[in-house]
């Protein structure tokens, strides 16, 4: 009984709540209005977020129009400039590892651009899991998803619309990073595998002795 007590309490340490990290907004409000070749890097602190286009060099920083994104969003697009019928989708990637984050898109109507697809990645290219939204041809305003898959590393947006595929501006925020347990929490869980290990050998010496 002792040791399945010890080995009880080691896994209800194991399971205490990590500490929890500060939310990051990355809105965009900051970064100038124009065309970027190659990546966009936005630093927050020590996280930091690139934006690359999938198959393509082109991102877009501007104001669209809608409220709820503010000044600025990002879309992808194969050429400079920007030409109807090839926007791309794009890679937000992270110097951490992401367990909660919200995307914000929209544009001012008048386009078709179908299911939004934000899909959640490993740092190894495992999916995770995807969130998806429709997006209507008549809808002029913001839409927002949620993806809760802890140990993400990066995340493809996209379009299902034949026609103008991703012409959606695109902002991140409420990022949440994978919290590290606090000092106190390690040594909690030290002291509970101390206890497992003295139990272990408590019984082995006591099955010894009835031997």
């Amino acid at each position: 009984m002792k040791t399945t007590f010890a080995l009880a309490g080691t896994l209800a340490l194991l399971s205490l709540p990590s500490a929890a990290s500060a939310a990051t907004t990355f809105d965009l409000e900051g970064i100038d209005a124009g065309v970027y070749e190659g990546s966009l890097i936005v630093n927050d602190g020590d996280l930091s977020m690139t934006i690359t286009a999938e198959g393509a060099n082109y991102l877009t920083v501007l104001d669209i129009g809608v409220a709820q994104l503010g000044q600025r969003s990002v879309y992808a697009n194969l050429f400079n400039p920007a030409d109807t019928d090839a926007f791309v989708p794009m890679r937000f990637s992270f110097n951490q590892l992401i367990s909660s984050i919200t995307f914000n898109f929209g544009d001012g109507g008048g386009e078709d651009d179908g299911v939004v697809s934000i899909a959640a990645y490993t740092a190894a290219g495992v999916l995770l899991g995807t969130a998806t939204e429709i997006f209507p041809e008549d809808f002029a305003e913001a839409k927002s998803l949620t993806l809760d898959f802890v140990g993400a590393s990066y995340f493809i947006a996209s379009t299902s619309a034949p026609y103008n595929a991703h012409s959606l501006g695109f902002d991140v925020s409420a990022v949440q990073t994978v919290g590290v347990p606090e000092p106190a929490t390690w040594a909690l869980m030290i002291a509970g595998f101390g206890l497992t290990g003295l139990a272990l050998r408590r019984r082995q010496a006591s099955v010894e002795a009835c031997a």
